[in-house]
């Protein structure tokens, strides 16, 4: 732990954090900082906890632990001793991080924090990102080629992605690190030590400790013009949100992007339109090479041609000159039916209804093995005895089912005989004699479109 007495705090430090909470915190709000046990978030907290009484904010702490270091556990004793003696209350949570996965430990690491913080029951998270940090980050996405919108790096205040009246308050981005320290010393704070923050295996703890120093004895106040320039650029990227809001109102309809309309934007236009409707929906950014060519082949495929793009939680699909976004979904894998009148189909369920004169003839259906399946290519079906048996593909087309739909809803057989298709109906041979016993399949929960 450390802790050093020293000279009493700059006075403007308190002031500078009360004219941020002022401009977006309510009297009654409810606040939540995250506390890590390191002197940023000590410091947050104790000044928190110093301006609730003057601002009338409800005041409390969250802190996540990770189970990465060996020392996590004593960091969370660490923060409970301590909000137990300043007398607020905190709530603990402990999160599995994935350690082998793509976007490697760190990224994994802030996914689990930030689903964790996603929890707090809340109007305000507030974080302790300060002036350095922010520098840094700029630093960071820069090298990794962002575009503005990285290049903003950390704003101070961003809505939580489907959490309406939920935000993210980041009152010290205009706070040095030095700031920091000097006040927590002048106030006598106690802090832990993360032994990980000095590892240069970390690419940010490299930029913090190999290259900054060598930047700051060649550009001295290097740090603030970065953060500097990231707030330039936030205001860059507030406009870029603005014309993309604009230029929703002119291509999209119903929530959905109309391909030919997006065709008639400049490419950037297009390119910043996909950019917003990607990250209004809490979807991570692709590059922008993969990017340009998503809109570039939304906007000159021919108009009979479906398209569709992987984007990790969702697909994205060109279909009717509109272009949606589709979550993946648990697919049903084929199955004997037994008579049950509920039979779950991946993430759908199945409901088979004892009817008089309608459905599928039950003498019929029980004469062989009932199967449901999916498509394979090739099925033919008649629905109508007045028109002859035809290819299911096209039957889907004609009646507009969209093709990932098409590739995941449940086919019933009856031996080597199609008898149902979703959305389409029961084959002529098979539908219900007037009073015949019948059943009749019905499917509940697939994905919507």
């Amino acid at each position: 732990m450390a802790s050093t007495r020293n000279s009493r705090p700059p006075v403007d430090l308190t002031a500078r954090i009360f004219d941020c909470l002022r401009q977006f915190v309510r009297g009654s709000d409810r606040l939540v900082a995250a506390l890590s046990g390191g002197v940023d978030s000590v410091l947050l907290l104790h000044v928190l906890l110093r301006l609730s009484g003057r601002h009338g904010f409800r005041l409390s702490a969250l802190h996540v632990n990770h189970g990465i270091s060996p020392n996590s556990d004593r960091w969370q004793g660490f923060c409970e001793q301590l909000c137990e003696a300043w007398g607020i209350r905190l709530d603990v949570k402990k999160v599995a991080v994935e350690r082998d996965g793509e976007e490697g430990l760190e990224g994994a690491a802030r996914r689990a924090r930030y689903k964790a913080f996603a929890e707090a029951d809340a109007e305000w998270l507030v974080l302790a990102h300060h002036r350095d940090d922010q520098a840094e980050t700029l630093l960071l996405n820069l090298l990794r080629g962002t575009g503005v919108g990285g290049a903003a790096a950390m704003p101070v205040v961003r809505p939580f992605a489907n959490r309406p009246g939920k935000g993210i308050l980041r009152p010290l981005l205009n706070i040095s690190r030095e700031e920091i320290v000097d006040y927590a010393r002048a106030e006598d704070l106690v802090w832990v030590e993360d032994e990980s923050n000095v590892d240069p295996r970390y690419a940010r703890n490299f930029l913090r400790h190999r290259i900054f120093p060598l930047l700051k004895e060649r550009f001295a106040g290097c740090d603030a013009v970065m953060a500097r320039a990231a707030a330039h650029f936030s205001e860059c990227e507030r406009l870029l949100e603005e014309l993309a809001r604009s230029d929703a109102a002119m291509v999209m309809h119903e929530g959905r992007i109309i391909a030919s309309r997006l065709a008639r934007l400049d490419g950037a236009r297009a390119r910043n339109l996909l950019r917003y409707v990607l990250r209004s929906e809490g979807f991570l950014q692709p590059d922008s090479v993969r990017l340009h060519e998503i809109v570039r082949q939304v906007c000159s495929a021919a108009p009979d041609r479906h398209l569709s793009f992987d984007l990790g939680e969702r697909v994205l699909y060109r279909y009717r000159d509109e272009v949606w976004l589709i979550p993946h979904a648990e697919t049903g894998s084929d199955t004997v039916w037994r008579g049950e009148a509920r039979l779950k189909w991946g993430a759908a369920v199945l409901h088979f209804k004892t009817l008089a004169g309608a459905g599928i003839s039950r003498e019929k259906l029980v004469s062989n093995c009932v199967r449901i399946s999916l498509r394979r290519g090739g099925e033919r079906f008649q629905a109508d005895g007045r028109r002859p048996r035809r290819e299911l593909k096209k039957l889907l087309q004609e009646h507009a089912v969209p093709p990932w739909e098409r590739n995941k809803m449940p086919l019933l057989w009856c031996g080597d005989n199609l008898v149902w298709v979703p959305g389409i109906g029961i084959d002529c041979a098979w539908q219900c004699a007037p009073g015949e016993p019948g059943i009749m399949p019905e499917l509940e929960g697939l994905p919507p479109a």
